[in-house]
C-alpha cells in the first residue's frame, strides 16, 4: 500500500525515563493511506535521512517494516543496478505471461509479483504493493 507521509515529528515521548545513549533518535511519522485514513508510526530518525523521507513524499513499507520511497521508473533498469539474477528474472516472467502460478517477492519493497494485466496486444507484470510495472509486447 502507498502511503503519503503528512508529517514527520521528533519522538519525545520516552515514558518516565530518558532515552538510553545506544537507543536511536526516532521520529514519529504521520502517513495518510489513498483512502484518507491516517496512521502514526515510529521510525528512527536517521532511516528518514539515509532514504530522503521528507514531508509530502509517497511512500511504502519495505519488506523489513520500515518505511522507504515510493518506487518509480523502469524496473529492468532498477533490476539491472539491484543486481537481480536476469535469468531467473525472465525466466519468471515469462512464467506469469504464459498463465502459470509463481511465486515471486518483489526484490524493491517485498511485495508480491503478479500478472496485472493481460490483452492481446499486451501483458503487464508488476508489484501489487509498490509501482513496479514491465509492460510485454505479446507476438
Amino acid at each position: 500500500m502507498i502511503f503519503k507521509v503528512q508529517k514527520i515529528e521528533e519522538d519525545i515521548d520516552f515514558g518516565c525515563e530518558e532515552r538510553m545513549d545506544d537507543e536511536p533518535v526516532m521520529a514519529v511519522v504521520t502517513l495518510q493511506d489513498e483512502a484518507g485514513a491516517e496512521k502514526r508510526v515510529k521510525m528512527p530518525d536517521q532511516l528518514l535521512y539515509d532514504r530522503e523521507i521528507n514531508e509530502g513524499d509517497q511512500v511504502i513499507f519495505d519488506e523489513n517494516g520500515k518505511l522507504q520511497k515510493r518506487i518509480r521508473g523502469d524496473w529492468t533498469e532498477r533490476c539491472k543496478k539491484a543486481n537481480v539474477n536476469t535469468e531467473e528474472f525472465v525466466s519468471k516472467m515469462e512464467a506469469l505471461k504464459a498463465g502459470k502460478k509463481v511465486n515471486w517477492i518483489c526484490p524493491f519493497c517485498g511485495g508480491n509479483v503478479t500478472l496485472l494485466e493481460q490483452e492481446s496486444s499486451h501483458t503487464v507484470i508488476g508489484c501489487d504493493s509498490c509501482d513496479m510495472r514491465i509492460q510485454l509486447e505479446n507476438h
